[in-house]
């Protein structure tokens, strides 16, 4: 349901980045793991982030409501591009101060939303969320939480930003 006359204010869409790396992928003539890794993560020096990593090696919330347990979620096929990578906290940080710090590979892409100073983005999965931000002077935060609400984890990462001080401030 659209909330907004077209081109009037952008609005997140699964389904939006799930047909954008289906036109990269075509456009690369590559699968959209290939695309990801030869065009961003090798260029920023990131190898420990995949669609497919060992079970033992997934960090999951344990249980759900009422104490069932949780099973690992999988965006895979033509979804992956909206939110199926997993990433070691290391490399998420690494993408984060590659792109947005450092600008390695160019300017921040307009899929990274603006407020004020801080470009940020934020996701959310069953049992997991992430907010990563970073400001024009170099400061920046990742919080990753299993369990708690996605609103949550905006809030504690956007206040983890505004408090932070660089050294001589």
């Amino acid at each position: 349901m659209a909330t907004a006359p077209p081109g009037a204010s952008e609005e997140y869409s699964n389904l939006g980045y799930a047909l954008l790396g289906a036109a990269l992928s075509s456009a690369a003539g590559a699968p959209y793991e290939e695309v990801v890794r030869t065009y961003v993560l090798e260029p920023l020096g990131i190898r420990e982030m995949t669609a497919r990593p060992p079970a033992d090696q997934r960090l999951l919330a344990t249980t759900r409501l009422l104490n069932r347990p949780r099973t690992p979620w999988a965006m895979e096929g033509a979804i992956l591009p909206a939110g199926g990578l997993w990433a070691t906290p290391r490399a998420a940080a690494r993408l984060l101060t590659g792109l947005l710090v450092d600008e390695l590979l160019g300017p921040p892409a307009p899929t990274w939303q603006k407020t004020g100073a801080v470009t940020w983005h934020n996701g959310a999965t069953d049992g997991a969320s992430v907010f990563a931000a970073a400001l024009p002077d170099g400061r920046w935060v990742l919080l990753h939480r299993l369990g708690g609400s996605p609103t949550g984890t905006d809030r504690l990462g956007s206040q983890a930003l505004v408090a932070s001080r660089l050294p001589g401030q």
